[in-house]
């Protein structure tokens, strides 16, 4: 087995998802309210249910996906922090 070394500062691509999931869902969000008002696909019922879950589904992929990133976009900057933090550099012991 290979042993994987993440980076503080990878996001693991979640940006990316976030934005992916969130324009998927809203694309689907979108055409469920068209579909409702206007009638102009036809499929019935029971797919505008279908359509509406998948919808659902996406925007809070989506939105878990948000909150991953910006967990990341903090851990990145305490990584940072502590990185500069110059009270924690080993100091050069003393001689005597």
């Amino acid at each position: 087995m290979k042993k994987h070394v993440f980076s503080a500062h990878s996001d693991l691509k979640t940006g990316f998802l976030c934005k992916f999931f969130l324009v998927i869902g809203a694309v689907q969000l979108i055409i469920y309210v068209l579909q409702i008002a206007f009638h102009f696909l036809p499929i019935d019922s029971n797919t505008e249910g279908v359509l509406l879950g998948f919808a659902i589904l996406f925007l809070g992929i989506g939105l878990i996906s948000y909150f991953f990133s910006c967990q990341f976009a903090k851990l990145s900057s305490i990584a940072e922090e502590i990185e500069n933090d110059e009270t924690l550099m080993d100091e050069e012991p003393v001689k005597e």
